[in-house]
């Protein structure tokens, strides 16, 4: 019996040091999970390649890989609103800024757009190749494709396409020269941020005129890439080097280097950045949400950077996406499921400070 409750006792210690580490990531920042909902209906053979929060936050679209789905999701309570297929797999999903319509980029060279509340094809944009980079304008209505690479008199190709919508005219088109993997506006849309095989690009919306190409001296095929909510700073992620993994943080506008680094060794899909310009979080072919604080990034050594917090979310990512004011995450992941996740940062008095600022409110309003 003695030996027995020396054992157990062994056991406990061994499982608490093993725990302390997991336990150190965390400090206090809770990023929590909401609900799990199956998008891709073949689950595991499946695929969610992209989910995105409406501008207001209450709807969630997803787009998937094999089962050629696009979804409208109510994010209080993950209720599925519509569905729609397409012929082939969707890349890429994304919102207009005034939450009237969605749009779908697919592997049969089509662009399609919905009415955001019946799921109703508004239109379709064909395109010369299968198009991975979508996104909108966050003013106005411009929307904004990224095709994969187009080989021509032996030479390489790859288009950006610029839509006027809801009119649907393409008015511009740029050769980013390689496949177009990811594509964001900064915030003010002045500049427009181009990820794909090779490098990440900047291009100015006024005249869309290069003014900026991000690589290191090596090739690197990005995957993703974001700008900071400021548009100070580009964050993109890479496969290159001796990498399946690697993190870049640039001054974009010097072209300086801040910092690369490589935590996990494997491949990342997905960045956001979070809307209050302090965190960043990256998801791919491990099982966690990973999430940095920017401070932390530019200050210490590479491998020195400590991890503000990561959760488990269970499979590999391909998409994550903060809402508009960072309360919320939603992750697509290859086993059919998007889920939501619930952001409480590392302010363990914002509620006692909200409440605060409620009562001096009504205090000021009597």
């Amino acid at each position: 019996m003695k030996n027995i409750i020396i054992q157990i006792i062994l056991f406990l210690s061994a499982t608490t040091t093993l725990a302390q580490p997991q336990q150190a990531l965390n400090y206090q920042l809770r990023f929590e999970p909401v609900w799990a909902r199956v998008a891709d209906a073949l689950g595991e053979v499946g695929s969610v390649e992209s989910a995105e929060f409406s501008k207001d936050g209450k709807y969630i679209v997803s787009g998937t890989k094999y089962d050629n789905s696009v979804i409208m999701w109510r994010t209080s309570d993950g209720q599925e609103l519509w569905r729609q297929y397409t012929d082939q797999e969707i890349e890429r999903v994304a919102w207009s800024q005034d939450n009237q319509y969605v749009a779908a980029a697919s592997e049969d060279y089509l662009v399609t757009v919905y009415d955001a509340k019946t799921g109703e094809v508004f239109k379709k944009l064909p395109h010369e190749k299968a198009i991975d980079g979508l996104t909108w304008s966050n003013k106005g209505s411009l929307l904004v494709s990224g095709e994969e690479k187009n080989e021509i008199d032996g030479k390489s190709h790859g288009y950006i396409r610029v839509f006027d919508m809801p009119a649907g005219e393409e008015i511009k088109s740029i050769d980013f020269g390689n496949t177009v993997n990811e594509l964001f506006f900064s915030n003010d849309d002045q500049y427009l941020l181009a990820v794909g095989h090779g490098a990440v690009k900047v291009y100015q919306t006024e005249n869309w005129e290069l003014v900026q190409t991000l690589s290191p001296d090596y090739y690197v095929t990005f995957t993703s890439g974001i700008f900071s909510p400021d548009a100070q700073y580009v964050f993109a992620v890479g496969q290159g080097g001796t990498s399946r993994g690697n993190c870049y943080l640039w001054e974009w506008s010097t072209g300086k280097l801040l910092k690369m680094f490589n935590h996990t060794g494997k491949k990342i899909e997905s960045v956001s950045w979070h809307p209050n310009g302090a965190y960043i979080a990256y998801a791919g072919h491990d099982p966690y949400i990973h999430i940095y604080r920017v401070g932390d990034i530019v200050k210490f050594g590479n491998d020195a950077i400590p991890l503000a917090g990561q959760v488990w979310a269970g499979d590999h990512a391909e998409y994550i996406d903060f809402n508009s004011d960072g309360s919320f995450l939603v992750s697509a992941h290859q086993n059919g499921l998007i889920k939501l996740w619930v952001w409480m940062g590392e302010n363990s008095n914002l509620n006692s400070e909200r409440h605060d600022w409620i009562r001096k409110q009504q205090k000021d309003g009597q």
